[in-house]
């Protein structure tokens, strides 16, 4: 049986930003009552990236009108703190505080781990990935009391050294805006980006060729903030 598509949602704001990763308001509304009308059969379930605070403010009251909820894959050192990892060409963005967290996963949200420090994990030594994953998942158990089994890669990055350490840890699942494993361990979320329309959100669910492949080159540019971090790193 396949499992259901995945779409996933980084930040929901009008804010001007650098990045494609927001989402206006009113486009997500659109998107959510899309969504919502559509048999629960092929309804795309919804994940947020990154862990954001307008995951809470803004995106939340508008799943809750249509009697939906949503997973969030948070980054746990950057709760109640600005985004310090990211290019913040105009202004960082603030993550979720842990109360807001323990919030959502009281409404029913799924609670995913994105790392301790959203660094990507095929960079990371050894030691560093199984901190990465231990830590984030053992910090998120003990603050809402409830099993940690599913992680969203940050940048979608991961071989499989990484699944190999993802087991390890205890998780059963991941996700990842690049793509899926052979395995099945790692399921493919489809990232909605700024622009687009209720065309390709519809190619999205959809499977469509051209739209996987859109995602795949837009996902690509992700390696420049990899990058930078890597240079920032060694500078």
């Amino acid at each position: 049986m396949n499992s259901p598509p995945i779409f996933c949602y980084h930040k929901i704001t009008s804010r001007l930003d650098f990045g494609i990763g927001t989402r206006t308001p009113d486009a997500f509304r659109r998107d959510v009552a899309w969504i919502a009308s559509l048999p629960a059969s092929v309804r795309p379930q919804l994940a947020f990236d990154d862990g954001y605070d307008n995951t809470f403010t803004a995106a939340y009251p508008i799943l809750a009108e249509h009697g939906l909820t949503a997973s969030v894959f948070v980054v746990t050192s950057m709760l109640g703190n600005p985004n310090s990892w990211d290019s913040n060409f105009f202004g960082a963005f603030m993550h979720l505080s842990l109360s807001q967290v323990k919030a959502l996963s009281s409404a029913g949200w799924h609670i995913g781990s994105h790392g301790v420090t959203h660094r990507a994990l095929t960079t990371l030594s050894n030691t560093d990935l199984r901190r990465e994953l231990l830590d984030s998942r053992q910090f998120l158990e003990d603050a809402l009391g409830k099993a940690i089994t599913q992680l969203s890669f940050p940048f979608g990055m991961f071989d499989a050294r990484v699944i190999d350490e993802c087991r390890s840890a205890g998780y059963t699942s991941a996700l990842s805006i690049r793509c899926a494993s052979s395995d099945g361990f790692v399921l493919r979320s489809k990232a909605v980006y700024r622009f687009d329309s209720p065309a390709q959100l519809r190619a999205k669910l959809a499977d469509a060729p051209a739209e996987l492949w859109r995602l795949r080159v837009i996902n690509s540019f992700s390696g420049l903030t990899v990058a930078m971090h890597q240079l920032t790193r060694y500078a």
